[in-house]
């Protein structure tokens, strides 16, 4: 499994959308055997999701995510963790523990008592239903 975390100053960057810099980490047996970073010069959204498949990641960690970019990324067979922050090696680890999400690890303001309230992640007001379980 190939799995993707756009980075800024060695975290998870703030928003995929415009990030610079791909960690991609591939993973068996829930261990990590190989690991390179990537340069993200694509643009336009189409092409940064195509740039995900040519890198053939299955799996992108991600901070906030616009919503037509987080739609192009599920049609595209890629699993989307998105509203993550934290420091990239404590966040892989954490995924490869089953760890994610975690409130430890969701960015403010998305993740807090008022969401756990409405039934789950992203479920609060103004963001809709049927878009995932997060967001």
């Amino acid at each position: 499994m190939k799995i993707a975390i756009p980075t800024w100053n060695g975290h998870v960057s703030p928003v995929f959308d415009t990030a610079q810099r791909l960690l991609v980490v591939d993973v068996a047996d829930g261990a990590e055997t190989k690991r390179s970073e990537h340069r993200l010069r694509e643009q336009l959204l189409p092409q940064r999701v195509a740039r995900l498949n040519q890198l053939g990641v299955e799996v992108l960690i991600c901070g906030a995510v616009s919503r037509p970019l987080a739609g192009m990324i599920a049609a595209s067979g890629i699993v989307l963790v998105p509203f993550i922050s934290g420091e990239c090696e404590q966040v892989l680890s954490a995924y490869l523990k089953g760890q994610l999400p975690s409130p430890q690890f969701l960015m403010p303001g998305c993740g807090g008592p008022r969401h756990r309230r409405h039934g789950g992640f992203g479920r609060g007001r103004g963001r809709g239903r049927g878009h995932g379980p997060w967001w």
